[in-house]
């Protein structure tokens, strides 16, 4: 199910507080779309999306929290997908091959209908550490091109195999991440099927 509420009487500084405590109450997920209502006056959309039995909960949640006087009930219809969980063990070497900074992170790979991986994915809060220590290793990687090369390189890894997953050594790979030739080296760890 999915709750639907346009709010008019808040600020934006309370917003963040309302998903956290909507999520905390039993949502599975909440979305908050800023729009304008009648007369030009700014709203925020509430998705809000529920089980049956937190319906109740939520809905009051929302209407002691923001004072609205109702919220719609809209039935919907989840289309999920099967997701492997892949343990890459990653290292950044230097134009030496020397490694600058190893360690692993959790890649989630979406399997298609047909059992064919469609996509993969690197968790927020993971690539944010790793971000961190990275940089604290003396790399100046941004959080996104991190995220883009290991995405990229578990892509190519699982959807035409042009990359071996098995040996972190020096001759995986000699596609450098930038002109001073440092270099990624994923292996594949563990794999884990977890159902949606």
């Amino acid at each position: 199910m999915l709750l639907m509420a346009n709010i008019d009487n808040i600020t934006c500084d309370q917003v963040p507080y309302l998903i956290e405590e909507l999520m905390e109450l039993g949502a599975k997920n909440v979305h908050v779309i800023p729009a304008f209502t009648k007369k030009g006056r700014p709203e925020y959309i509430f998705l809000i999306d529920s089980e049956d039995e937190t319906l109740d909960s939520l809905a009051e949640f929302m209407a002691m929290e923001t004072g609205t006087l109702g919220v719609r009930l809209l039935k919907t219809e989840h289309y999920p997908f099967d997701y492997e969980l892949r343990k890459l063990c990653l290292s950044f070497r230097d134009e030496n091959d020397l490694p600058l900074w190893e360690g692993e992170i959790n890649i989630k790979i979406v399997i298609g209908k047909e059992q064919k991986p469609l996509s993969a994915r690197a968790e927020y809060e993971e690539l944010k550490e790793l971000a961190s220590r990275v940089r604290e290793a003396g790399l100046k990687l941004s959080m996104y091109e991190i995220k883009e090369l290991i995405e990229e390189r578990a892509l190519k890894g699982i959807k035409d195999f042009t990359i071996n997953f098995n040996d972190c050594g020096p001759g995986l790979d000699s596609e450098s991440l930038f002109p001073v030739s440092k270099k990624l080296c994923c292996k594949d760890k563990t794999k884990t099927f977890l159902g949606n």
